[in-house]
């Protein structure tokens, strides 16, 4: 019998030591899965792709990226809200699922209280442009053309609830413009059919227009960068022609599902913010035309809270 209880505590001690060794083991010790909630080649897919290298580099380990689209990104968004919260399911995040996506009346099946935001790192503009030989030399050439010819025109966005859509919606209450619009799955979908001429114009990511207006196969007619673009200079903004709300862009980060560890927590926090100031990453983002401007966990938390608040007015304004 004391040999029997001698053998089971070396076994539970065993059992305790493993357990401990396990607790402590590093973080991450297997790869990272980054869940995308948009299609491959648009501004979401393409930011992250970019940041990727960086992010394992800070990490030390292995990121896997896996795109998963729907609903305006909230397929995606919310397996990352329902996943482990073991650090090793986070989810490539952008600040319209959480504002205009919800303001819209999609179905949101969560809150941003189910995640611990671990860093803003990059924001895309979006351009309004029409194919190059369009008889639309400005915006203001578009506008007369709109109000002498209204619903001739279609416009394409990237679905209802997206930026893309409430940026042409708030250019159309602004000059009062009646025109029909036409959801596409993203942005490369509605930037192959511009180019195409099944739509006469819509919002293009600028990473995803930037070849066609170096190409002359787009012509820009307007930006909502929060100043004029280096890379298209003649181009004027959406503040120039009085539409100053706050929310245009995509601003992008990381999400992790809430409960995680604090250890975990912190080295992904720490890993974004390493990453969002990696020289070769910063360098690549710049020549797609990206700004490249961290925000740290609160920060990004708070501009969602204001951004939500600037376009829930927007969306009661163009509803009267």
């Amino acid at each position: 019998m004391r040999r029997l209880a001698r053998a089971t505590g070396i076994l539970l001690a065993l059992l305790v030591m493993a357990a401990g060794v396990r607790a402590q083991e590093k973080f991450p010790s297997r790869p990272i899965q980054v869940i995308v909630p948009a299609t491959p080649g648009g501004p979401v897919d393409t930011a992250v792709r970019l940041i990727e290298p960086a992010l394992a580099s800070a990490l030390g380990g292995s990121v896997v990226l896996i795109n998963r689209p729907g609903a305006s990104g909230t397929l995606g968004m919310q397996a990352v809200a329902t996943a482990t919260p073991d650090g090793y399911t986070i989810g490539q995040g952008v600040n319209s699922i959480f504002t205009v996506t919800r303001i819209s009346g999609t179905d949101v099946p969560f809150t941003l209280d189910d995640f611990s935001l671990l860093g803003n790192y990059v924001t895309d503009v979006s351009v309004l442009a029409v194919s190059a030989d369009a008889p639309w030399k400005t915006i203001d050439d578009l506008i007369a053309y709109v109000h002498a010819n209204p619903g001739k025109l279609n416009y394409a966005s990237a679905g209802i609830g997206t930026v893309s859509q409430l940026s042409m919606q708030a250019l159309s209450h602004k000059f009062a413009l009646n025109m029909v619009a036409v959801p596409f799955p993203g942005g490369a979908q509605l930037t192959t059919a511009i180019l195409g001429k099944q739509i006469d114009l819509g919002m293009v990511p600028f990473t995803t227009g930037e070849a066609m207006f170096k190409a002359v196969k787009l012509r820009p007619l307007l930006t909502t960068a929060p100043e004029r673009l280096q890379q298209l200079p003649g181009v004027p903004t959406f503040a120039e022609k009085g539409i100053t709300e706050n929310g245009l862009n995509l601003v992008m980060g990381l999400y992790a599902p809430k409960g995680l560890p604090d250890g975990v927590l912190n080295t992904l926090v720490a890993a974004v913010a390493k990453a969002a100031r990696d020289p070769a990453y910063v360098a690549k983002v710049e020549a797609l035309g990206l700004l490249p401007r961290y925000e740290a966990p609160a920060a990004a938390r708070k501009r969602l809270q204001s951004e939500y608040a600037d376009i829930l007015a927007l969306s009661k304004q163009l509803r009267k």
